[in-house]
């Protein structure tokens, strides 16, 4: 045998060699090419049950770039209800965005503050997002009573009251409230400066942009749970969020406009996913952002082998600030859980993320296939290399051989 045929035929053999090593070993679920190959495989669509929602929401997200002073949205609730906005001052002044309530009883009313969470004012808007979902799951809030006078006005949190938001800043914030009786809450923006119990009383109302996304909708909290248990023996199957065919985006009104307004990506609602499953070995979990960037975080629970109660707060994506931008097929791997667990998962769409997004479920099987599909793409890559390099070489070595002979 030739020495270069011989040197390729080691090549090949060593090539083989370690692919055949890469495929007997355990995958890593976590392996960035294994991952592509999982969210370009043949999946399913895993059956979930009709959504149960609960509790109003009030969603402030237009005009987004407010110009001018005055209140953002508003309408009268009652009962548990979440005040979720989202906007940028787009002034030349440093200004505040609170949340107000009017109380027209001809009595004091009592409302509770379950939770008040906003990020730090910022321009950049994916930062702002990621953060004000990981305060709110973690839940790092105090209980209140605001005490709102007959005929007046109170703050329902009096922390937004001290932030202030520069010019070009994006401001974020969750206040989660349960009224005694119907009240008028409103988000407001004004300058930093001003008193908002003087200022709410101008009752200067802010026309909507374009997009129109604001209003008043049921459904804060949104419940589903797999129609069927998840089987082991399903292969890939996939979990679809937000895109308005198989989970709708809620529909509500706008009561300053006075028309029918829809929540175009659930921006605000706090699902509670439940992924009941069946079967042996082990399911791996993973969020693939499909409609562009996206960057929040996802609470995940289960109980493990030892009956001990789990329970992570995973950033999306956990190694970078945002993921999906002009990549429908980015991955995040969330856990590995045996078949037969119960896992629980919450998540907020943030203000600014796209979606739809997928929750896919990859039994051990169609893992160890992505693995090896994963290393007989980097070994025939390595080979392709190798024998470039070498006919490089040879070529190389021709031309020395030439100018030799010259």
């Amino acid at each position: 045998m030739k020495p270069m045929k011989f040197f390729k035929y080691i090549v090949s053999i060593l090539t083989l060699t370690a692919l055949y090593a890469a495929a007997a070993a355990s995958p890593n679920p976590n392996d960035a090419d294994t991952m592509n190959h999982i969210v370009n495989a043949h999946m399913g669509v895993i059956a979930m049950t009709e959504p149960v929602n609960k509790g109003t929401l009030l969603f402030s997200d237009s005009p987004e770039y407010p110009e001018e002073s005055g209140i953002l949205y508003g309408d009268k609730v009652s009962g548990d209800c979440r005040m979720y906005f989202y906007h940028v001052n787009q002034s030349s002044i440093p200004r505040k965005i609170v949340v107000v309530a009017y109380n027209p009883e001809d009595s004091d009313q009592e409302v509770i503050l379950k939770n008040c969470q906003y990020a730090q004012p910022s321009t950049e808007y994916y930062e702002v997002g990621k953060e004000l979902s990981m305060l709110y799951y973690e839940g790092n809030n105090t209980v209140n009573k605001v005490t709102v006078p007959a005929h007046g006005y109170a703050l329902l949190g009096n922390r937004l009251d001290n932030v202030k938001v520069l010019p070009d800043q994006l401001f974020s914030g969750i206040v989660d409230i349960e009224l005694p009786t119907a009240m008028y809450v409103s988000s407001m923006i004004l300058p930093f400066t001003d008193n908002p119990l003087l200022f709410v009383r101008k009752q200067l109302y802010l026309p909507s942009d374009s997009v129109q996304l604001r209003g008043t909708f049921w459904g804060k909290d949104r419940y589903i749970s797999t129609l069927i248990p998840y089987s082991s023996l399903d292969g890939i199957g996939y979990i679809r969020l937000a895109g308005d065919v198989l989970d709708r985006f809620l529909v509500g009104h706008d009561a300053m406009d006075n028309r029918v307004s829809k929540n175009v990506g659930n921006y605000g609602v706090n699902y509670t996913i439940r992924l009941r499953t069946k079967g042996t070995g082990n399911l791996h979990l993973y969020f693939n952002p499909m409609g562009g960037e996206y960057a929040g975080v996802m609470d995940l629970s289960y109980t493990d082998a030892q009956q001990k109660e789990v329970r992570k707060i995973i950033e999306l994506p956990s190694d970078r600030l945002s993921m999906g931008k002009d990549n429908p097929y980015a991955m995040q791997y969330l856990d590995t859980v045996p078949a037969g667990t119960d896992v629980i998962m919450h998540m907020m769409p943030p203000g600014a993320a796209n979606l739809p997004v997928r929750i896919i479920v990859v039994p051990d099987k169609e893992l160890q296939k992505a693995a090896d599909d994963a290393a007989a793409q980097r070994a025939l890559q390595e080979k392709i290399r190798r024998e470039a390099a070498l006919a490089a070489k040879a070529k190389e070595a021709e031309k020395a051989q030439e100018m030799q002979s010259v």
